[in-house]
């Protein structure tokens, strides 16, 4: 047996029979030549740009087929000794087994859980995002952290600037103002094409710092513009979310960026100038009131205009401004500036001692508590525009919140069930919002999943920013690879913030930038080794079977709603026997689905057999029993059966499990 790229002028025929499958395979693809490409570079940009673009994936169908594609790569690339490419290392094991475990007692969830269903469904969502960083591991190649932190900057910034335009142009874009028009109060607040303003902020807080780093270590000068470029756009896109979350995760962000750089004085001309352009075209937006409040009329129309024309003047401005600094830099400047460290700590321990007594002085413990308790007001800011920002009404956050503590006391170690936190909500809440997820993973997931959950997803998500942070102060003899660390470090530190203050968990988009720079983070340092190893036949093993649990775990949810799917759109088009047939498959694909088994009674309703639907119905109330919606269609169904007696029980049962619904008042 001989290595890998040996005996280079033997026929095809020599070389396939004295050569490993694998290393035929390498050869044939040329995969030591373009897998590091394709999997640093290609495979996060297309994973993340499509699910940005699918409504952040949201959808249960959009990411149940990303999580089988990934699953497919891995287990295809496995089994023919492709994958992995690099030696997965022992923090990228770590890594992996923390979200495997996370799915694995996600399923087991799903004995205690009140619905079956709601928890399978869960458990596909994890699948996925356990595919998506298999994927992410096993195709790590050479100079995989400069890539990665690339692919998802890149990916990350055109969906920021396809967002820009749906807000400067929406008739540009089909779909442009759905949300707005559906929620309340929305209309000024720029969501497409997440489909949600605060996850759309976070993803652009997550691609910041990236971009950054890219504008200053960047090996082409072209490069390096075209990424000072775009962080005026990406803020100006920041500010028309008007999320408070946001600008908190990127004010963070950036704290964490300065504190791990190795040369923070050499980055700091590159943010002015970002800060400047970006200063720029924020004055020119709220400058701007139509545009500011989302309106659609001709004045909109207009300040579209003006602000496209502004947008490409100033980010051509600042990437020109960078060419200048980076030619200065390389043919002027002999030195970057450096401060000792123990010259800079100091500097640092007596400018937070001064900022603590003056804080302290100027009474900020005072002005906190004030703030703490405009922040459990459940009212949402009646503000709108620039104007959220002098806001610190949480928006029913802490009831959320409090709701999710609340629901674990009642099972400490093992949480209701994932998936069922809005059941819990509708059943207890305390302000009239409707909700379908806490507004936080680690609350939600302590609710769900009790204490053994909270620590496993504590896990997933602090264990890359810790090893981070240690690699990016032990590469500090290595400048620009000390600076891709801090970056990744500080996107991470985002997704961390945001998923403590939001739903972005449920955001496949913004996960799986997160797990791919993890992946990159994990495995940064990792030496290449032969794929016939005795330790890679083992992982290839490992994955192989992970990816078989994986897709099976995917797959029976997926097909159930497609079926459900096929279901309400044969009704909708007045073909209610083959409505039927398909409620009646998807219960077969999932026979414990609440929703299965109300689709056919739906369905035998508006055929008029209101016996058969009625018996659907009280399955889906066993199948789901603390879901009120199920309730009410039953007692509906009752009546319509002649049954006034069942249909009062089934009442009176839906207004228990939600009483401060308006239907009730």
């Amino acid at each position: 047996m001989q290595p890998l790229g040996e005996n280079a002028n033997a026929g095809p025929g020599v070389a396939t029979l004295r050569a490993p499958l694998a290393a035929s395979v390498r050869e044939w693809l040329a995969l030591d030549r373009i897998g590091p490409v394709l999997g640093g570079w290609v495979l996060p940009f297309a994973f993340v740009l499509y699910l940005g673009l699918k409504g952040g994936g949201y959808d249960e169908l959009i990411y149940g087929q990303v999580g089988i594609i990934a699953w497919w790569l891995v287990a295809l690339g496995a089994a023919v000794a492709i994958l992995p490419v690099t030696r997965i290392g022992a923090a990228g094991w770590v890594g992996l087994g923390l979200l495997g475990a996370f799915a694995a007692w996600t399923a087991l969830g799903i004995g205690w859980s009140s619905s079956a269903e709601r928890s399978v469904a869960e458990l596909g969502r994890v699948a996925t995002y356990l595919g998506i960083f298999a994927l992410a591991l096993a195709t790590q190649g050479r100079d995989r952290l400069r890539r990665t932190l690339s692919a998802v900057g890149t990916a990350i910034t055109v969906v920021a600037i396809v967002a820009l335009l749906s807000r400067l142009h929406p008739e540009w874009f089909s779909g442009a103002g759905e949300t707005g028009q559906l929620l309340a109060g929305a209309q000024s607040r720029l969501s497409y094409p997440l489909n949600y303003w605060n996850g759309l902020a976070a993803m652009v807080a997550i691609g910041i710092p990236l971009v950054l780093i890219l504008a200053s270590t960047a090996r082409s000068v072209v490069a390096r513009a075209l990424a000072m470029a775009a962080l005026p756009a990406l803020a100006l896109t920041l500010l028309y979310t008007f999320s408070r979350g946001g600008a908190i995760e990127i004010g963070l962000a950036l704290i964490v960026l300065f504190a791990l750089h190795p040369r923070r004085l050499a980055l700091l001309p590159n943010a002015l100038l970002a800060a400047a352009g970006s200063a720029i075209l924020i004055a020119a937006a709220t400058q701007r009131d139509a545009l500011e409040s989302g309106l659609t009329n001709g004045a909109a129309h207009g300040q579209g205009n003006e602000m496209i024309a502004m947008v490409l003047v100033v980010c051509a401005g600042v990437g020109l401004l960078q060419v200048a600094l980076v030619l200065t830099s390389r043919h002027l400047v002999r030195a970057s500036p450096v401060v000792p460290r123990r010259t800079a700590l100091a500097a640092l321990g007596a400018t937070l001692v001064i900022a603590v007594v003056a804080a302290v002085a100027a009474g900020l413990p005072g002005y906190l508590s004030d703030r703490w308790h405009d922040f459990k007001s459940p009212v949402a800011p009646s503000a709108t525009g620039v104007q959220r920002f002098d806001s610190f009404s949480g928006s029913g956050r802490y009831q959320n919140w409090r709701a999710a503590v609340d629901a674990s006391e009642t099972h400490p170690l093992t949480g209701i069930g994932p998936g069922t936190y809005e059941y819990y909500w509708a059943q207890h809440r305390t302000v009239a919002l409707s909700v379908v997820n806490a507004h936080s993973l680690y609350l939600e997931t302590l609710g769900e999943l009790g204490i053994i959950g909270l620590v496993i997803i504590v896990g997933v998500v602090g264990t890359p920013l810790v090893l981070g942070t240690r690699k990016a102060l032990q590469a500090r003899s290595d400048p620009d690879r000390a600076a891709l660390f801090a970056a990744a470090v500080a996107a991470l530190a985002a997704f961390a913030v945001a998923a403590a203050i939001d739903w972005v968990w449920q955001l496949p988009a913004i996960v799986a930038a997160f797990l791919f720079l993890s992946a990159a983070v994990l495995t940064g340092g990792v030496r290449r080794t032969a794929a016939r190893s005795r330790s890679a036949m083992a992982s290839r093993l490992v994955l192989v079977g992970a990816a078989l649990a994986s897709l099976v775990a995917i797959g029976i949810p997926l097909a159930g709603a497609q079926a459900i799917r096929s279901s309400q759109a044969e009704v909708r088009s007045k073909d209610l026997g083959a409505a039927l047939d398909d409620a009646v498959k998807a219960h077969s694909i999932e026979p414990y689905s609440a929703s299965a088994s109300l689709q056919q009674a739906l369905v035998l309703e508006l055929q008029g057999r209101f016996a058969p639907a009625v018996v659907a119905a009280r399955q889906a109330t066993e199948q789901a029993s603390t879901n009120w919606q199920n309730w009410v269609i039953l007692s509906r169904l009752e009546a319509e059966n002649g049954d006034a007696k069942a249909s009062l029980a089934a009442y009176r049962k839906a207004r228990a499990l939600n009483p401060m619904s308006p239907i009730f008042q």
